[in-house]
């Protein structure tokens, strides 16, 4: 998506003192989008057991979220830019609050799920929105210090969600056990409503793309063929409409390619450009976003089903435990920022073998401490892994987008960020039927969990071998 030729009079400009209070009020909801990921996964074993839910149940909360996210992620890019930003923003940011209330009182999984699927939708109208108020709001000279708050909330949502997730559940706030993990969601998104609403300007591209809503449907119904019979598999016992559900996926997506490369040959834009694939680095760089961030949702999910159902941990135990992937994270997620234009791919190499090492180590400290599993145990492997995505994060998608023409650089953004989520439902749905099969073949858990785990060594270990078809260096902002 691309937020070009913007009118002087939808811009703020420089003297316009409400940008940056309308730059913290688009920052919260990114805040809140993003601990809302993480946070659910704490409180899923503790949902599982109120609800009586099963394991592809649990998936399904987190995978529906990130699915609804994903592949509505271009298009509420592309409703901001026809309708307005602001607008469309607003609408977003209304329709997550309701869909996180829905969520706090939903009274069975049925309902959880659907709403998570709305609110994953929502954060997709709301989320597009914050990059380009900062392209369209701010002068160039005063972007980076915008996107360098970005940035820094990015890193804090990561820090802070598994401690709120455990503070939350394991103290029962206002007795509304996991509820309250959804409607902490509420008074936030009341909050940013009415602070965009008298602080954001409106603006919208003066030429606006059309939506490509076939596009939208092949795709939704390429990925559901693909997530629904992975997810339901394992508890079904893999019946034989499983894999012909999945064979029907092919043809979706064929359909899909053939249909993006038609649009663009007919000069209407698609919403994947066909052109993009034909670049060999940009298709590697894919492949290395997939590998990277399909497995860090489905290893926390593992984990804490581990943790809690296998040896006794609280949520707020699991919590903190956790927090030492984020203060890896933090230690050196500065220093690739900085080492970016020089240094990127070999800050993606160097990430993906402390993950890699990360998960070997997580696998054998498992084996070793058997029953006697304590967050000693866990800390130094989850500190190594938050090391590794720390140098792999903030910079992999600038060295993809380098892959291809600055003309190109939007769509490709959109086309990477819209990934990005999809491969971190698809690695739910794969990891939690390994592990949900596992289980039922009458593994005990923490074999399951080695098990689940291998996933995440074989996926990080070839985005290391991925990374030497990448570009050197990430595009400059």
């Amino acid at each position: 998506m691309t937020h070009q030729g913007v009118p002087p009079r939808a811009e703020a400009g420089p003297g316009d003192p409400r940008r940056w209070g309308a730059l913290a009020i688009v920052l919260l909801a990114v805040f809140m989008d993003l601990v809302d990921i993480t946070i659910v996964v704490v409180a899923a074993p503790v949902i599982q057991d109120d609800l009586g839910a099963a394991n592809a149940d649990v998936q399904w909360i987190i995978a529906a979220y990130a699915l609804g996210l994903g592949l509505l992620l271009i298009t509420g890019g592309r409703l901001g830019d026809m309708l307005g930003r602001k607008r469309v923003f607003l609408t977003g940011v209304a329709g997550f609050t309701a869909a996180s209330a829905a969520c706090g009182l939903a009274q069975g999984i049925g309902m959880l799920i659907a709403a998570r699927t709305v609110q994953g939708a929502a954060a997709a109208m709301m989320v597009p929105q914050v990059l380009a108020t900062i392209q369209v709001a701010f002068p160039r000279e005063e972007r980076p210090k915008a996107l360098g708050m970005y940035g820094a909330v990015n890193g804090l949502a990561a820090a802070a969600a598994p401690i709120v997730g455990g503070l939350l559940v394991g103290n029962d706030v206002f007795g509304l056990a996991w509820r309250s993990v959804f409607w902490v969601n509420v008074p936030i998104g009341l909050a940013t409503l009415v602070g965009a609403a008298v602080l954001m300007r409106e603006s919208r591209s003066p030429r606006p793309p059309r939506l490509d809503l076939p596009g939208v449907a092949l795709v939704t119904a390429g990925l559901l063929l693909v997530l629904y019979p992975l997810i339901q598999g394992a508890e079904l016992g893999w019946p034989g409409w499983v894999w012909l559900m999945m064979a029907a996926a092919v043809p979706a997506l064929a359909a899909f390619a053939r249909l993006q490369a038609r649009r663009e040959s007919g000069h209407t834009q698609p919403l994947m450009p066909a052109s993009l694939f034909r670049r060999r680095s940009f298709v590697a760089g894919l492949a290395v976003v997939i590998a990277m961030f399909s497995s860090i949702t489905a290893l926390f999910l593992v984990l804490t089903l581990q943790l809690q159902q296998g040896h006794g941990f609280s949520a707020l135990r699991v919590g903190l435990t956790f927090l030492a992937w984020p203060l890896g994270l933090a230690v050196t997620s500065g220093l690739a920022v900085r080492l970016a234009g020089t240094a990127g791919r070999r800050l993606v190499a160097v990430g993906a073998l402390a993950l890699t090492a990360a998960m070997v180590a997580l696998i054998g400290t498992i084996a070793v401490a058997g029953d006697g599993l304590g967050a000693r145990h866990l800390v130094p492997g989850l500190l190594l892994g938050g090391l590794g995505f720390g140098l792999v994060a903030p910079v992999l998608v600038g060295i993809v987008l380098s892959a291809v023409p600055a003309a190109d650089a939007g769509a490709a953004s959109g086309v990477v960020n819209t990934v990005i989520q999809v491969a971190g439902a698809t690695g739910v749905a794969v990891v939690g039927a390994l592990f949900t099969t596992l289980l039922a073949g009458g593994r005990d858990i923490d074999t399951a969990a080695q098990w689940s785990l291998g996933y995440a060594v074989a996926a990080f270990a070839l985005g290391l071998a991925l990374t030497r078809a990448l570009p050197s260096r990430a595009r400059s902002l």
